[in-house]
């Protein structure tokens, strides 16, 4: 199975004076192109993806939209996870993702937590991988039924300058 660690695109700065809450920021208009740029490069580089989950905040959401149409993914195919929220915990992402097989998946997520799950996935948390804003890592997991630590390999890490 192939994984598509995808950050969300470039979104509008925290709000310091709280007016607007953390998981309502939008992307700039950087981030749309950004995001636009992911849904035309990854089937380029021969992305086919089958099913997308997708952090409930507006950033990922709005990132996602694009990758949505590129694959002409709908209904069941496109999967809100509240586990790929700010702060969600590895194992229980994992145990999601093992309740849904497919050959190729998408998560639409955040820093750290992306990169924590890819260090997490491919053997060990102390490996530093940095998935930029608008930046992609493809892991490869040989068993989809197996969602343990160490059970992917890192393919391709791309900073979003690169996509």
């Amino acid at each position: 199975m192939d994984v598509y660690l995808i950050r969300h695109a470039e979104a509008v700065a925290r709000d310091p004076a709280g007016q607007m809450a953390d998981e309502d920021r939008a992307l700039t208009d950087t981030g749309r192109t950004q995001a636009q740029r992911i849904a035309r490069n990854l089937p380029e580089r021969g992305a086919k993806i089958e099913r997308l989950f997708v952090s409930p905040t507006v950033r990922t959401r709005q990132t996602a939209e694009p990758l949505m149409a590129a694959w002409g993914l709908t209904g069941d195919a496109v999967v809100d996870c509240p586990e790929l929220a700010p702060g969600g915990k590895i194992r229980k992402l994992a145990k999601r993702l093992s309740k849904h097989p497919a050959s190729a998946i998408g998560l639409v997520g955040h820093r750290p937590d992306l990169n924590d799950f890819a260090a997490w996935l491919i053997g060990s948390r102390k490996v530093r991988i940095a998935i930029d804003k608008g930046g992609v890592a493809l892991i490869r997991v040989d068993d989809e039924d197996d969602w343990a630590k160490g059970a992917g390999r890192l393919i391709w890490l791309l900073p979003e300058n690169w996509i």
